[in-house]
Order: C-alpha cells, then sequence, then structure tokens
C-alpha cells in the first residue's frame, strides 16, 4: 500500500496542491509519511511537505495526531527545530500535509557518508542539537528517534531537529514512556525493556556525534550483539576520539541511567565547556606565535576561531583578555627569573674576586648587578657615579701574605740570613716539644652544632615538587626549553584539567630522554644522568612507570661511572652525591644488589672527606659527613665498615648541646 501511495506521490511532482503549493522534488519516505519540495506560488518560498498517509493513520489515531501538533506547536518557532509553518487538511490518500520549513542542505547522515568530521564540526552540532533538546523537554516532548537522518543541517552547517512523528508528550504526572519506539540502531538500552525518559534522547545523541567524530558506530554486530553490548556499556576502540571528546562520551554511552547526563542542559554545558577549552587551546598558540597583540593579522585569525567555534563576541573577547594577561605574566616570569640569574653570577664574581682580593673587580660586579635592578635611567647615572667615585676613592685593602708569598720571599733571602732564618725555627721546634708543667691547656671547647638525633632518613619528595625545584635554576638551553613544557603543565593544573597535564608530562620525559641521548655523544656524564633521572620524574608523573624504571636504570649507571669519575679525582663529596643518586634511580628501578653497592661506594667517599676535614680541624663539616654516613647506613641491609668507624669517630667531637 505504502508503495502505492509512493508512486502516486512521485506523480504529483509539478502539480499544484491544496490551490497554493506546486511540488517540485521529492525528497524522502518513511513508514508513515512522504516528503517533498515544494514552491508557495502566493510568496514563491521553498518549503518541505511531508505528506501523512491514511494507512497509517486510522481514526483510532488521530485524536493522539491531532493533539501532538498542538503540543508541538509550542516548539516550532526554535533555530535548532525544523520549524513548521502549517498543517492543511489532507486530500485523496492522506490525512494532513504538513508545511514546514525547507532547510537548504545536507542531512547528517548525507554528510557522514563523506567521512569523519572535524572535532569543530561535531561539537556544534552536538551542541545544536542539545539546543533543540533543551526546548522540547522543557515542553515534555521526547522526540525518541533522534538519528542522523533526522537532523538537518543548514548550508553553514546549522544542526536542525526534525520528525517529530513519534515524538511522546508527557502529561504532568507522566515523565516515562513505555511503548518501544524508535530507529533500533539508536535507542539507548532502556528503550528495549520500556519505562525510560528524555535521558534516551540524549543517548541517541552521543551515538551520533560518536559515529560522527570516528567515521564508525560504537557498537557492532547484528541487532541483538549491539543491544547486549550497549546494555554491558562496552564501547569500541574510544581510542579513535579525540581526546577531549573521550570522558564526554564513556560518560553519554554509560551503561547506567545515574552515571549519564541527566538532561540537555548539563550534556550542553559540557560540550560548551570542551568548546572554550579547545578555542583558548588554539588562541593561546595564536598569541604566544604573535609578537604583540595589537597585530591586525591576529585579531583577524583570533575572529576566525571565534566563527569557527561559534562563540559569542564578549566570551571570546574575555578568553582572549585572559590569554593576553596570561602571556604578559609568563613573559614577566621569564624576564625576572632570567635577571635574578645574571644577579646571582655577578655576585657569585664578586664573592670569587673577594677571595683572591682583586676588590676592583668586586666592584665592578656589584656595580653591573645593581644596574640590573635599576629601571629609572636617571637613577641608572647616579649609580654609576657613585661606583665610579668608589673606583677612585677606596684605597686597595691590603690582606696578610699567603704561604706561597712567603715561601717567594724565602727563597729570595741571601744564604747568610738564610741561615739565620732556619736556626730560629729550629729553636722554635725545640719549645714546642718541651713538656708544659706550669700551666694547664685548656680543654676542647664545643664546637660542632647538632639538632635531632643521627638516624637521619633521607625521604623521596613527590616527582611533582622535584621537577617544580630543577625548574627554578635555569643554566642550560635544554632546561629553557623544558621550562615551557612545564609552565603549560602549571597552567593545566591550576584549571583541574589533569588528562592534559599527564600528557604534557609524559612529552617532558620525552624531550628529557632525547636530550640525555644527546649529551651522551658528547660524553657529558653529569647531564646525561641528570637529564634520564627528570625523564623519570616526568614518566612518573604521567603514570607511564615502565618508561620512568627504564629511564631511572639509566640514570643510575651514569651517576655511578660520573662517581668513579670523581673518586679518580679525589672529590669526595661530589663521588658520594653521585653514588647517592646513583641508589636513588636505582632503588626506583627495583635492582636492590645494586642500591646496597652505591651505597657502600658513598659511605667510602664520604668518610675520606670526613677524615679529611677532621685532620684539619674543620669539625662542622667532619661531623656532617659522619652524620649522613650513619644515616646511608639506615637504609644498607649489612652496613660497611665506615658506617661503625663514622659512629666512633663522630663521638669524639664535642657537641653543643
Amino acid at each position: 500500500m505504502y508503495l502505492i501511495l509512493f508512486e502516486d506521490a512521485v506523480m504529483q511532482i509539478d502539480q499544484l496542491i491544496l490551490g497554493k503549493y506546486r511540488l517540485l522534488e521529492f525528497l524522502n519516505s518513511g513508514g508513515f509519511s512522504s516528503v517533498f519540495r515544494a514552491r508557495e506560488e502566493m510568496t514563491n518560498r521553498d518549503v518541505a511537505i511531508k505528506a501523512l498517509a491514511k494507512t497509517a493513520y486510522p481514526a483510532s489515531r488521530m485524536k493522539f495526531l491531532l493533539n501532538e501538533f498542538q503540543a508541538m506547536s509550542k516548539i516550532w518557532g526554535h533555530p535548532n527545530i525544523v520549524s513548521i509553518h502549517t498543517v492543511e487538511p489532507g486530500t485523496d490518500d492522506y490525512v494532513a500535509w504538513i508545511v514546514m520549513e525547507y532547510v537548504e542542505g545536507k542531512s547528517l547522515h548525507e554528510l557522514m557518508q563523506e567521512g569523519p568530521l572535524p572535532l569543530t564540526d561535531t561539537i556544534n552540532i552536538g551542541l545544536d542539537i542539545c539546543r533543540g533538546l533543551k526546548e522540547a523537554h522543557a515542553h515534555k516532548i521526547m522526540h525518541r528517534d533522534i538519528k542522523p537522518q533526522n537532523i538537518l543541517l543548514t548550508t553553514d552547517k546549522k544542526a536542525k531537529v526534525a520528525d517529530f512523528s513519534i515524538a511522546r508528550i508527557f502529561s504532568e504526572t507522566t515523565e516515562f514512556a513505555e511503548t518501544m519506539a524508535g530507529t533500533r540502531r539508536y535507542m539507548a538500552p532502556e528503550q528495549h525493556y520500556g519505562s525510560y525518559d528524555y535521558r534516551a534522547d540524549l543517548y541517541s545523541t552521543a551515538l551520533i556525534l560518536y559515529q560522527a567524530v570516528t567515521g564508525r558506530f560504537p557498537f557492532s554486530g547484528e541487532n541483538r550483539e549491539m543491544d547486549k553490548k550497549k546494555a554491558a556499556g562496552e564501547i569500541e576502540e574510544i581510542d579513535r576520539c579525540p581526546e577531549v571528546l573521550r570522558n564526554f562520551l564513556e560518560k553519554a554511552l554509560h551503561r547506567q541511567l545515574p552515571e549519564r547526563h541527566q538532561n540537555a542542559t548539563e550534556m550542553y554545558d559540557e560540550l560548551d565547556r570542551i568548546r572554550r577549552d579547545e578555542y583558548v587551546k588554539q588562541a593561546s598558540q595564536l598569541i604566544d606565535a604573535s609578537v604583540n597583540s595589537s597585530n591586525p593579522r591576529l585579531a583577524e585569525a583570533l575572529e576566525r576561531y571565534r566563527k569557527i567555534f561559534r562563540l559569542p563576541l564578549e566570551a571570546a573577547e574575555r578568553m582572549n583578555q585572559n590569554l593576553f594577561f596570561q602571556r604578559r605574566q609568563k613573559e614577566e616570569a621569564s624576564k625576572r627569573e632570567k635577571l635574578i640569574t645574571q644577579f646571582h653570577k655577578h655576585y657569585s664574581l664578586a664573592a670569587r674576586y673577594i677571595e683572591s682580593q682583586n676588590y676592583p673587580g668586586v666592584l665592578e660586579e656589584i656595580h653591573k648587578a645593581t644596574r640590573l635592578c635599576v629601571d629609572d635611567q636617571g637613577l641608572t647615572k647616579a649609580v654609576d657615579g657613585l661606583f665610579q667615585h668608589l673606583n677612585t676613592a677606596t684605597p686597595p685593602l691590603v690582606g696578610g701574605p699567603t704561604v706561597e708569598e712567603i715561601v717567594t720571599l724565602i727563597q729570595k733571602l741571601p744564604d747568610n740570613e738564610a741561615t739565620v732564618l732556619r736556626t730560629w725555627l729550629e729553636h722554635q721546634e725545640l719549645i714546642s716539644e718541651e713538656p708544659e708543667t706550669e700551666t694547664e691547656i685548656d680543654p676542647i671547647q664545643p664546637q660542632v652544632k647538632v639538632s635531632g638525633s643521627y638516624r637521619m632518613i633521607i625521604e623521596e619528595a613527590s616527582p611533582e615538587f622535584l621537577l617544580d625545584q630543577v625548574h627554578i635554576d635555569i643554566q642550560y638551553p635544554h632546561e629553557e626549553e623544558a621550562f615551557h613544557i612545564f609552565q603549560k603543565i602549571q597552567i593545566f593544573q591550576q584549571q583541574g584539567r589533569m588528562r592534559q597535564c599527564h600528557t604534557l608530562y609524559k612529552r617532558l620525559g620525552k624531550f628529557y630522554q632525547k636530550q640525555a641521548r644527546g649529551f651522551l655523544r658528547e660524553d657529558h656524564l653529569e647531564l646525561v644522568a641528570n637529564c634520564y633521572t627528570r625523564a623519570r620524574f616526568a614518566y612518573t608523573v604521567a603514570e607511564k612507570y615502565r618508561l620512568a624504571r627504564r629511564n631511572a636504570k639509566n640514570g643510575g649507571i651514569y651517576y655511578t661511572r660520573l662517581g668513579r669519575q670523581f673518586e679518580l679525582q679525589r672529590s669526595w663529596e661530589e663521588a658520594g652525591k653521585s653514588y647517592i643518586l646513583a641508589a636513588f634511580n636505582h632503588n626506583y628501578a627495583n635492582l636492590p644488589t645494586l642500591v646496597e653497592e652505591c651505597h657502600r661506594m658513598a659511605t667510602v667517599c664520604y668518610f675520606n672527606a670526613a677524615e679529611s676535614a677532621h685532620l684539619n680541624r674543620e669539625l662542622q663539616t667532619a661531623y656532617d659527613y659522619y652524620m649522613l654516613i650513619l644515616a646511608i647506613g639506615e637504609k644498607m641491609s649489612a652496613p660497611t665498615k665506615m658506617v661503625s668507624e663514622a659512629q666512633k669517630l663522630m663521638s669524639e667531637i664535642p657537641v653543643q648541646s
């Protein structure tokens, strides 16, 4: 019967109906109706006309059909719902002709046949559908057949919800439908069992958004198999979705109703947040790449992105202002960090010049450091004048002669004077060897301060904190590049966007791993070990634990080599530090034998450093080294002899209470 009606309708093309509509083109047909493009003769405008077949609407259903027309009249003017101009009485085989807005574009189904949609188009279409559903649900109308064929797109891809032919109109007291209706493929799981509500429309919306952005359906198989997968929540290949949509779709397609979006407003708000975040990401890249904010090309590019994301002008301008402010903050922070680095550099040089008694050099470096902190031109001239006066007015300070200077003078003495000096020195040695009977030497006064017990625990801070600390002091170009990545991480942390944080931490780990390989070719062991360790921190935060352990192992290997290198140079403290860091990495990599060996070598190195300080009467330094040896011993399964020796020698050093 439907085939006969369909053929009759096609034969009416280019025919005038109801005295004012000329049929121009057949568009499509379904189980209950056929749709044509027509021209309204009086206004010369194109309209779509849906012809409702009498056989599909017997007398028993006419009352419900009229109720639906009256209820839906409340939402016909919404921009995201296909507008209905009028309902004309039917003739012949048709019960009614519904004259609707003609949408001059494709359906979402037709557009999806061309391939997956861009993320921005998918988000915008999702927002449009949610707007339409918000309006319908607010008037207690449930669509029940949301699918790509029922989403019509204008030429600029604005989405409109169409075909409310099987919509359910709820009463004041009922908000649950029980009759299974709709297209099975796009039904929510609960629609198969009855007692479902507006949330079924939201589930169907999520299905078509997944399909739009990936080009495939989230559940494969025939009807029954597909129904089981929906009920079990087995979303297939969610990784195909852009990362920013994954959490949204996992929630929207959850098998349990309470875990999904509870209304169209909630779904709209989450999509809107994703849209704004994506705009901020794109706009931020544009602003960072631009030299100044007044660049007309930048303004044009930002306006183009605003239109792509369909953001209100006021909202986009507010976000742009925040981005410009953040960039200024980053620039000021970077400038301040460079200033502090230069400032410390000048003061470090000044300290070295003090040691070598190069006082003009001291004044020059302090002068340079002071100029860094003065912005005013007049003050700069005053500072320059002051230091010029100091250079000319301050006499060089005279310090005591060094041992080398005394030896040089002795070597210049004539033979007779050298003999006299030698005789005097021998006499002084004899005096010092005589026993002192009349006066007693005062006992050694306490010289060392100690707080707490020797049972120190070397604790590991969190990897996030350690990365924050290593990026405070920028010394090398690669650290500056890594710092830019770390700044983005901090911004995302403040915004609570942890998934993006993890992605950037992974990127930071890859960066440091690559840098380590580069420094290895230059045989720069310290930087190699340092970069592998930082890569380990970054991968740990990113929850890439296998990569973190691999980098920790490499860090341990190269810190061990560095420790041996320092041992050959008799740089005991540096060697001890290297072995401690090696043990720190090997412990994370779960290599207990190597941890024990590194701790053993560290105690040997620190004992040598402590013994040297003890002999030179540098008791505080010696005491600190002994304390460190005991702390390391606490971590060893079999403490070395150096640990017991350190405890014994430490007891000989007087301490202040």
